[in-house]
């Protein structure tokens, strides 16, 4: 039987223009499941996916505790979810965690959370423009449990914080331009 998969995107400062450039390019037919942590106020996020589904082929949502990830969507999670879970029955959910983060929704939280998936999934990970260190760690977990990780390049960040620490602490298996990540996700 052939995995699922399953694409995850952080960003922060610079995310929106970035994610609207991905999504809009995305195939109809990738079969893949798309989970989105980007730094932003949840007062903003329901204008935001709305938006994204005007120019996105693949229905756009914000995603709640215990809701299951569909494939063929893209689930923005809000700034209290950040673990993910697999089981028989549910198949892959979200579930909520208490614990605070600096930042909000916590990269680092969906990318580890998702490196503890013990499920028939290939993960593609990427990294994109923001400041700061989210997403590095949980990038170095995915990248040990053999996902493929990509970093955006300094070139088409528009703050290159977030990237640049994964490259350094050896994160990321690629550092890529904002348009090479376009075609990883697009072949993936």
């Amino acid at each position: 039987m052939k995995n699922k998969k399953l694409i995850l995107i952080g960003a922060s400062t610079g995310g929106p223009g970035h994610l609207e450039r991905i999504l809009s390019s995305l195939d109809p037919h990738l079969d893949a499941s798309i989970i989105i942590a980007q730094h932003i106020d949840s007062i903003f996020l329901p204008s935001m996916i709305k938006r994204l589904n005007d120019v996105c082929a693949h229905e756009v949502i914000q995603i709640h505790e215990n809701q299951s990830i569909k494939s063929k969507t893209v689930h923005f999670i809000d700034k209290d979810i950040s673990s993910l879970k697999f089981s028989s029955s549910k198949g892959l959910y979200l579930n909520m965690n208490t614990q605070a983060s600096h930042y909000q929704p916590s990269v680092n939280a969906l990318f580890s959370s998702a490196s503890k998936l013990d499920a028939p999934y290939d993960i593609l990970a990427c990294l994109l423009t923001g400041i700061g260190d989210d997403g590095a760690e949980g990038m170095l977990a995915l990248k040990n449990k053999g996902a493929r990780c990509i970093a955006e390049s300094q070139e088409s960040s528009i703050v290159f914080g977030m990237p640049k620490v994964a490259f350094e602490i050896g994160a990321s298996t690629e550092i890529m331009h904002l348009d090479k990540i376009i075609e990883a996700i697009k072949n993936f």
